[in-house]
């Protein structure tokens, strides 16, 4: 079985959201939101109707959806923001206590803020997690995107963390250091996407996962690619002198 320890040194419990609180969910319009997340997830943004997302939440009538959501659109962005306050707040918390501690320039600390926030929502679920199967989803859609649905609300801690990463990145030329954040970043969503799948299949096949590992190793991966030095051949392809 999986040894909590190395993960749980970086969870915390989610504080209070300090934007705006996300839309509360209970009965009907949670079982919309969990049904929509799960549909999108396996089969893509565009790829589900909206009948269908109400028939996998066992509502009949038809009118629920634009009498509780109004649009798919609206329906979308309350996947995420009920998601994304909770993670924004675990980022932020996490942000705080790496600053407490005197590690700002910690490259694997303030990785871990990308990553061990979209742990939560796998961990807490007591059936498969979708959620992030959802985000990657998203990332891929070319008619939703996921940065305007937060700005403002829920990006506080994304916004912190990118500011400590460019901090760290003084040795990397100025053309290189968002494109290594996004680059990063997609890495994250895609590589978090693949360890609930494959910790929602093993957990079926076997009864157990090596959770914390997967979680650690893809964090020791990340921080290493965000520093990794840059090659002659690349520094060819700068449009400006390194």
């Amino acid at each position: 079985m999986s040894n909590r320890n190395s993960v749980e040194s970086l969870a915390v419990e989610y504080p209070d959201a300090v934007g705006e609180p996300s839309l509360p969910l209970d009965g009907t319009k949670l079982r919309i939101v969990t049904a929509a997340e799960r549909l999108f997830a396996i089969h893509g943004i565009d790829g589900v109707t909206l009948q269908q997302i109400l028939k996998g939440a066992d509502q009949r009538n038809s009118s629920a959806m634009h009498y509780h959501f109004g649009s798919r659109d609206a329906l979308i962005e309350a996947i995420l923001m009920w998601r994304v306050t909770k993670i924004d707040a675990h980022r932020n918390k996490m942000i705080d206590d790496l600053l407490a501690q005197g590690r700002g320039d910690d490259i694997r600390g303030i990785v871990a803020t990308a990553v061990i926030p979209f742990i939560r929502p796998i961990e807490e679920s007591a059936q498969p997690s979708f959620y992030n199967r959802f985000l990657l989803e998203v990332h891929r859609s070319p008619t939703v995107s996921f940065d305007n649905i937060i700005a403002g609300k829920a990006d506080r801690g994304i916004k912190r963390m990118n500011e400590l990463l460019l901090a760290q990145l003084n040795d990397i030329p100025a053309e290189l250091r968002m494109t290594r954040i996004a680059t990063i970043r997609s890495m994250i969503i895609f590589a978090v996407a693949d360890i609930e799948a494959v910790r929602s299949r093993k957990l079926k096949e076997k009864g157990e996962f090596n959770f914390d590992r997967a979680v650690e190793n893809l964090i020791d991966m990340a921080s290493a690619a965000f520093i990794a030095p840059v090659s002659p051949a690349t520094r060819k392809q700068l449009t400006t002198a390194p």
